[in-house]
């Protein structure tokens, strides 16, 4: 069921990304979200984060580009091999197909555009503004977006702190989804975090 939340969540978030924007002939901030479909720290990110830039207008400043591989691989027979398994291969080609319509093509896409990130990402979901990654700063992305943006600042900007610290935080604690993890040490880090919880 929450996969389903997030696809429709994708596909919204792709059709609004496409309509045209009122803000000026200043350069739009580049924002790119590489993640995973079936990763529940993405799903989060996207419907409980990701989808603010659209109810506050910050989207009128923004060029948006999801790309839904993540930590997936390409095997050497071209098939994909997902992280949280076939489901999660066959929803990032939906989520894809719903993004452009090309399924395996843009899969592959994708994977090129995932490997050629420099530095390359290191877990999911890694958010990109203007080409600089914001490593585990990336629950605050809007206030990247308004540090880079050249023009007038909208409106959503004015909540959100102007210096940026270029520290990047020690730990990343549990809000991610690591390239290394199967679905089972996923779901066993899970388990030991409850645990932890009581004890």
């Amino acid at each position: 069921m929450a996969s389903l939340h997030l696809l429709f969540a994708i596909s919204l978030l792709s059709l609004l990304s496409l309509s045209p924007s009122h803000a000026s002939a200043t350069k739009r901030v580049s924002l790119s979200l590489y993640y995973e479909t079936l990763c529940p720290y993405c799903s989060n990110f996207i419907v409980n984060h990701l989808s603010r830039i659209f109810s506050n207008g910050l989207v009128s400043i923004v060029d948006l580009d999801l790309v839904p591989y993540g930590n997936a691989r390409v095997s050497s027979d071209g098939s994909f091999i997902c992280q949280h398994g076939a489901n999660e291969c066959l929803l990032n080609v939906i989520e894809a197909c719903a993004i452009k319509e090309w399924p395996d093509v843009l899969e592959l896409q994708y994977a090129a555009e995932t490997d050629a990130l420099r530095p390359p990402h290191q877990y999911v979901p890694w958010v990109v503004v203007d080409g600089k990654p914001l490593y585990e700063d990336y629950m605050n992305f809007e206030a990247h977006i308004c540090g880079a943006y050249d023009g007038k600042l909208p409106k959503a900007c004015k909540g959100h702190r102007q210096s940026i610290s270029q520290e990047m935080k020690a730990s990343r604690g549990d809000q991610v989804c690591l390239p290394s993890e199967t679905i089972s040490s996923f779901a066993a880090r899970k388990s030991k975090k409850k645990r932890n919880k009581f004890t």
